[in-house]
């Protein structure tokens, strides 16, 4: 969650905005405010069950032809606009966020999570498979999304890293797509950003939570069904979705396998958005 504030310095008033990122609680300040309107859309509206035991603070200080970023109190980038101060200070955020889950022993996928009707889904799958359009179309349909980008998984619980998520032109079904249509901020590669509650109206709540169900998304056009797979072939693919400089070794494997004890394990092949929502669904309903 954000929430921004005015406060008045002793020569000028700056603008702050406050907002969660799994442990951290995150402070930026900006003088004339236009660092915070660009940063704005790009944060996660999304309740968080993580209590905050870290902050972290930037100021944007706005100079000739550019600003200048601190990082508690610590020079940290000097960029030309407004938007690029925004991207760099989310960027090092996000960066502190996952340095301190790694020391807290999370590994981080690529992947995106749904809940349904009390059970959790992880989507794996390579890029343009349709993880983000399947997650959001599920939410839609009556399920609870998640997160879309990264996942972090630890004895067999699971917590999405929170951010908007991130659709590419002509990705979804019909609800999709309309939403997208609408929404007022796009990533630079061309993407539209969708904050769900904001933007979808659909509950998002990040929780902490075992998996039930992990379905592989295969980008082949195929039977769209959910197929049942072994818990082996699904540990490689989700050794491939690893995200980041991670070694794969004794303690990573045995941090995927622990997701896996209990999840049931599925592979669906690309087809139209209803069909493979339909196939999600059925898995629960």
């Amino acid at each position: 969650m954000s929430r921004a504030a005015a406060r008045r310095g002793p020569h000028s008033i700056a603008a702050e905005l406050e907002h969660q990122l799994l442990w951290h609680h995150v402070t930026v300040a900006d003088g004339d405010g236009q660092v915070l309107a660009a940063l704005a859309p790009l944060l996660a509206s999304a309740g968080q069950q993580i209590e905050p035991s870290r902050s972290q603070r930037y100021e944007a200080a706005a100079l000739a032809g550019g600003w200048a970023l601190l990082e508690e109190g610590d020079a940290l980038a000097v960029v030309a606009t407004a938007q690029l101060a925004a991207e760099a200070i989310l960027a090092r955020s996000r960066e502190r966020a996952l340095e301190l889950a790694a020391l807290k022993g999370w590994v981080r996928l690529h992947g995106a999570v749904v809940d349904l009707a009390g059970s959790r889904i992880l989507l794996v799958g390579p890029p343009g498979s349709g993880k983000t359009a399947l997650a959001l179309g599920v939410a839609l349909r009556g399920g609870a999304f998640q997160g879309d980008e990264s996942v972090l998984v630890r004895a067999g619980v699971t917590v999405a890293v929170p951010a908007p998520a991130a659709l590419g032109e002509g990705d979804g079904g019909p609800a999709v797509a309309a939403a997208a249509a609408g929404a007022p901020a796009r990533a630079r590669d061309g993407r539209v950003l969708l904050d769900p509650a904001r933007d979808l109206g659909v509950q998002w709540h990040l929780t902490i939570a075992p998996l039930d169900h992990v379905v592989v998304l295969d980008p082949r056009p195929g039977r769209v069904r959910c197929r049942p797979s072994t818990p082996a072939e699904t540990l490689s693919e989700l050794a491939a979705a690893l995200a980041g400089p991670q070694v794969v070794g004794e303690a990573l494997i045995g941090a995927l396998a622990s997701v896996l004890a209990d999840a049931s394990c599925h592979r669906l092949a690309r087809g139209e958005a209803d069909a493979m929502e339909d196939a999600v669904l059925a898995l629960i309903w």
